[in-house]
């Protein structure tokens, strides 16, 4: 038993690290594609920009895992009118979203192209202002306000991501093209499907973004697992 737990611990030692390579920095871009949709929709108002910290790990077998936190907003102005009345609704919300893709570098050199997917959270938290004037039963005009703080349902999203990484020493330059396709319109409020009168936010989006960050080499200590067992100890490198 004690030639057995001596040779795990040898293991454990000559086990070796592994080489990987971490990088911090910020992502952003622009949208290329309508996110808000609705025939009564006056004008879309959301900011075409998305920007946030990322952190990007490469593993070995030219694998790696990106994680992001982005920002955007949202924003429209409708109307509606008739002879018995019109509305105006103002709404404001921002959105964050967490993507996290796993990614592949097929080739080395100063241009190396990725491609990736991996799956994102977003929530969003807003407020609706609605204000304008409906006919009563009495005959008579009457004015309206108000507004509403607004929590939205979060949502999921699948992400396809493509680009190149352009390094030099410990800087990177990631050009890439984004596409998300979420589970469901955050932004519903009428309960319409096909959007013939209610207002929908999307559910595919294309963006072109560009990633800046500082990356260093480093070794991964081994992983050990401890296991005790008829008293004995037992030492796993992983």
């Amino acid at each position: 038993m004690r030639f057995g737990l001596f040779t795990i611990v040898l293991f454990c030692l000559l086990c070796p690290a592994y080489s990987q390579q971490l990088a911090i920095g910020v992502k952003g871009g622009i949208r290329v594609s309508d996110d808000v949709s609705g025939r009564s929709v006056v004008s879309a108002e959301s900011k075409r920009y998305i920007a946030g910290p990322m952190l990007d790990v490469r593993l070995p077998l030219r694998l790696g895992v990106e994680f992001d936190a982005l920002y955007r907003s949202f924003g429209y102005t409708s109307n509606f009118s008739s002879p018995f009345g019109y509305s105006i609704i103002r709404e404001r919300a921002n959105s964050w979203e967490f993507p996290l893709i796993a990614k592949y570098r097929p080739a080395m050199g100063l241009g190396k192209p990725f491609a990736g997917v991996g799956y994102s959270w977003r929530t969003v938290h807003g407020s609706r202002a609605s204000s304008g004037r409906y006919l009563s039963s009495q005959m008579k005009y009457i004015d309206f306000t108000g507004s509403t703080d607004l929590d939205y349902s979060t949502t999921h999203g699948l992400v396809v991501a493509a680009g190149v990484d352009l390094d030099s020493k410990h800087i990177c330059i990631s050009p890439e093209f984004r596409y998300v396709h979420w589970n469901e319109p955050f932004l519903d409020p009428s309960g319409t499907v096909d959007d013939s009168y209610g207002i929908r936010s999307a559910q595919n989006e294309f963006f072109i973004m560009i990633g800046i960050s500082w990356h260093e080499d480093w070794q991964s200590p081994p992983f050990y697992l401890f296991l005790w067992r008829n008293k004995a100890l037992f030492i796993i490198c992983v």
